[in-house]
């Protein structure tokens, strides 16, 4: 597994099964906002081509910490080799 950390939004992925983690400031609490996709994309040789996401974690609130915790583990369980982290704010 690679970490890639503070990726923008206006770059590119270069992997093609990464997770994506997201994260902004709650304006309810000190937590952070995550959001945690699978990204794969399939080619066209596998009959329907494109990207796929899952969400796995939808806008919940947790700390930095614990958002990067789970994104690793996930990644180590289903053998994902990338995590690209955004942040706002």
């Amino acid at each position: 597994m690679r970490r890639e950390p503070e990726l923008r939004h206006t770059e590119t992925y270069t992997e093609p099964n990464f997770l994506r983690l997201f994260t902004a400031p709650s304006p309810a609490s000190a937590e952070r906002i995550v959001t945690l996709e699978h990204f794969h994309y399939r080619p066209a040789d596998s009959g329907r081509s494109g990207w796929e996401c899952r969400t796995i974690i939808d806008r919940e609130p947790m700390s930095k910490e614990d958002a990067v915790f789970i994104a690793e583990a996930f990644a180590r369980e289903h053998s994902i080799p990338v995590i690209y982290e955004c942040h706002e704010g």
